[in-house]
């Protein structure tokens, strides 16, 4: 076999190589994930830390353990001032984080590479720019999103939004909408969308965004909270928050951005709200 031959096979089987890595060895290596079984001790604890997944129905519920269960193999969990990561931690925070895209496809979660888990509130330093002025300030937060693939979540946060299912707040929820947020490339407030969809959010979300500044300008009390006034990013993360947290009170106050994120998320969280102990807000 002559050398110019030589080189042209392994250049071929390279070249297959590389095309089966680019196009097809994520989704292989997750349909092998996914024949694996699912732990046994899961379902308890999910039941337990996402309220949500005892309601679901059986076709969404099986691909809501697919999703958990592909977060979890996927994405690097690190343990932040001597926090200690356990299945516990990991499975409460892939839980309400697939809760979002329980409908939608994973791969909204391809760029995601890590999550850095706080025990409490962490505190960072942060640059503010005045012209040539430089100035640093400490800021107390209980997480944060990064467009680089990086989410940073405080437990004591995020155990109080498990526990606490129908308050209006849910770090994890927000950071993890923040990431979905980033999907065309910055947190603006406004996800991947196209055609009709896209002229109704815009209308939709800038008409709401526009409601609450005003009346928090005028010192009128909302039962949104008012940190989603601050940019359309947090508006939007926000609304995901109370979304899933209090979706019969959001609909009612607010029908058409409700409508605009079901038709994003692809569900109607209020069919899940079917605990008898859960309050209707």
């Amino acid at each position: 076999m002559s050398s110019m031959l030589i080189y042209s096979v392994f250049a071929l089987a390279m070249l297959a190589l590389a095309f089966f890595y680019l196009f097809f060895y994520r989704s292989w290596r997750r349909k092998q994930h996914l024949e694996q079984p699912f732990p046994e001790h899961w379902p308890g604890v999910l039941e337990a830390q996402v309220p949500i997944y005892r309601w679901l129905p059986s076709d969404l519920k099986q691909r809501f353990e697919q999703h958990v269960q592909l977060f979890l193999t996927e994405k690097n969990f690190y343990g932040c001032d001597g926090f200690e990561v356990d299945d516990r931690v990991r499975l409460t925070i892939a839980g309400h984080a697939c809760l979002l895209i329980v409908a939608r496809s994973y791969s909204d979660y391809d760029e995601i590479r890590s999550i850095l888990v706080y025990p409490h509130v962490y505190r960072v330093q942060e640059q503010h720019h005045d012209g040539m002025v430089v100035s640093h300030s400490d800021q107390i937060r209980a997480g944060e999103a990064s467009s680089l693939g990086q989410v940073v979540l405080a437990w004591s946060q995020c155990e109080e939004s498990a526990t606490n299912p129908d308050s209006p707040h849910n770090v994890i929820l927000h950071e993890f909408a923040h990431q979905l947020d980033y999907l065309d490339g910055t947190a603006d407030g406004a996800p991947p969308l196209s055609g009709d969809q896209a002229e109704q959010w815009q209308e939709t979300m800038t008409h709401a965004y526009e409601q609450l500044r005003h009346s928090l300008s005028h010192r009128k009390e909302s039962w949104l909270d008012p940190y989603g006034a601050t940019e359309p990013a947090e508006f939007f993360a926000v609304l995901t928050e109370s979304f899933f947290q209090q979706p019969k009170h959001l609909s009612k106050e607010q029908p058409a951005v409700f409508e605009a994120l079901q038709r994003f998320y692809r569900i109607d969280p209020r069919v899940f709200c079917n605990d008898p102990h859960r309050p209707t807000r």
